[in-house]
């Protein structure tokens, strides 16, 4: 049952709360709240403009997976609602335009902010909404959430039984290089025997310059075309297999600290390599991830908690739908059974 809904409590955080006006048909209704049609189409109409595909607002099946989810969510929005008013919790004005103001203030100016409310077909009072909303969900989830704990036990049988697979550090290598770039890579242009030429006569100069002991950091940030490194030597940090694309890789792991490849050709141009350190792989030990399986338990088990607290508030009340296009609430129970 937990499973087959856990979108619904994802998405409900990403839920705007907005309350219409005027008359629409009831969808939903839930122990006297109604949900109406004219808020589901808001939210189903604000998906359609923000997808950047066309097929949602094609795909008859997938609107009506949508529309499903929305009205679904909704339910989940309202009984929150419900149950922060019983239970004195709120979001002050204060604090939304708190919010509201941060989002201001990362525009230009107040008019390039209203064009961005534009351009996403909502409102200032939208926008308003969906903060409140937000912020009295988080309420909620910590008060819900308040007791839950990780103890010392715990943690250290996660890190006992995981030790082998997620704590394991592979091995790695600390590397510079120094890029001829090919002229195409750079500036898109068509690729030519010329440029390569060019690239090539580039990287043996800088090669030369090695072999007469110039420093490796020197030529790294006076010829490599490797922006990103250039400027620390060449510097790449530790490297993992993996991570490089292959002839890079091959060449990288094949060298002893110290020692300077060969030229290696790649897509992107011609290398020259140095391994300044090699790390062998290992497994970390326990003081170093205990913080952070910490984290992960306690964030695991608030979740947890917060997906039974939903649920519960689903199992207290009855859920009507007048729509063909029905929400998956009224199946929790029995696929709890």
């Amino acid at each position: 049952m937990k499973r087959s809904v856990i979108c619904i409590i994802m998405l409900f955080i990403f839920v705007f709360v907005f309350l219409f006006a005027g008359c629409s048909k009831t969808v939903v209704r839930v122990d006297g709240i109604e949900i109406k049609q004219k808020e589901v189409d808001t939210y189903i109409n604000f998906y359609k403009k923000q997808s950047t595909s066309s097929e949602l607002t094609e795909d008859e099946e997938e609107l009506k997976t949508l529309e499903a989810s929305i009205i679904d969510s909704l339910i989940v929005t309202k009984l929150l609602e419900k149950y922060a008013e019983e239970n004195n919790i709120t979001v002050s004005s204060e604090e939304v335009d708190k919010q509201i103001e941060l989002i201001i203030g990362s525009y230009s100016s107040g008019e390039d902010f209203k064009k961005g409310l534009k351009d996403m077909d909502i409102d200032r009072k939208f926008l308003e909404n969906y903060f409140r909303s937000l912020m009295l969900g988080s309420k909620i989830f910590e008060v819900v959430t308040a007791d839950v704990i990780v103890t010392g036990q715990e943690i250290k049988q996660y890190y006992d039984d995981n030790k082998k697979t997620l704590f394991v550090v592979p091995a790695r290598v600390k590397a510079s290089h120094i890029l001829a770039i090919f002229p195409w890579v750079e500036d898109n242009s068509e690729e030519t025997e010329e440029g390569k030429e060019e690239a090539l006569e580039k990287i043996k100069m800088v090669k030369d310059k090695l072999k007469n002991g110039v420093d490796f950091e020197v030529l790294a940030r006076q010829y490599s075309d490797d922006s990103a490194s250039a400027a620390s030597g060449g510097d790449l940090g530790y490297i993992s297999k993996g991570q490089m694309i292959e002839e890079f890789e091959e060449a990288l792991f094949s060298l002893d600290v110290g020692e300077v490849s060969e030229i290696v050709e790649t897509k992107y141009g011609f290398h020259i390599i140095k391994v300044f350190d090699r790390q062998e792989e290992y497994i970390q030990k326990f003081d170093e991830v205990e913080e952070s399986i910490n984290a992960y338990l306690l964030n695991l088990h608030k979740m947890e908690k917060w997906e039974d607290f939903i649920f519960s508030l689903i199992e207290e009340v009855n859920i009507e739908y007048f729509t063909d296009v029905e929400g998956t609430l009224n199946s929790t129970e029995e696929e709890s059974e």
